[in-house]
């Protein structure tokens, strides 16, 4: 596995547990609030309930219907039958518990609503892509034949800086804190000319 890889993973797991121990109960709920808030703002009512019901949909096809949290809710907190039969009464963890698995189904359901809002761009994206594409290999053609010089500099860190943007993306979109929309039009158009400069600048080959 790669060391970049491996890294965001990693910043995966340390804001997963970021999110199960230390946050309040509310604040995840209060950050989906205020994201749905912006998003109505700015692309209106319509868009929002689009986005907001493509993720109740996913979220519960896929966590609720299919039985993950009841089952992790039984692996974690004992019935109260069973718990009144132990010798040991630990009702206050149990509370607090139960308070963090709310905190991480509300995290997880905002997850939901971000990777919904990224979907509504998506088709947008072709229409930004292929001028740019077709304007970076109409550049490189150009260079090629004008022996004009290709920058292998430019190239790298036009490939790195669009991987950098997913990363941070992936990483934004586990944040339990609200992000403005506005992000990911803004992302998406920033992968979209990087890709067009890496296209630009491809290395020459007679």
């Amino acid at each position: 596995m790669n060391k970049p890889l491996l890294l965001t993973l990693l910043l995966i797991a340390l804001e997963v547990l970021f999110i199960a121990a230390l946050l309040p109960g509310k604040w995840s709920e209060t950050a989906m609030q205020k994201e749905v808030q912006m998003i109505e703002m700015i692309s209106g009512r319509e868009h929002r309930d689009q986005v907001l019901g493509n993720a109740t949909s996913w979220y519960t096809s896929s966590l609720v219907d299919t039985g993950v949290w009841h089952a992790m809710y039984q692996m974690l907190i004992p019935e109260d039958h069973l718990r009144e039969k132990s010798v040991i009464k630990a009702d206050g963890w149990f509370e607090i518990v139960e308070s963090r698995l709310i905190a991480i189904q509300q995290s997880v359901y905002l997850v939901f609503v971000r990777v919904s809002l990224l979907f509504t761009w998506l088709p947008y994206v072709p229409l930004l892509l292929l001028p740019a594409l077709w304007d970076g290999l109409m550049t490189w053609k150009i260079k090629k034949t004008n022996f004009d010089y290709a920058s292998p500099i430019l190239h790298r860190y036009a490939i790195r800086g669009s991987a950098l943007v997913a990363v941070l993306t992936l990483i934004s979109f586990m944040m339990p804190l609200p992000i403005a929309p506005i992000y990911i039009p803004i992302a998406l158009m920033f992968s979209v000319i990087a890709v067009g400069i890496a296209a630009g600048n491809l290395q020459k080959r007679i």
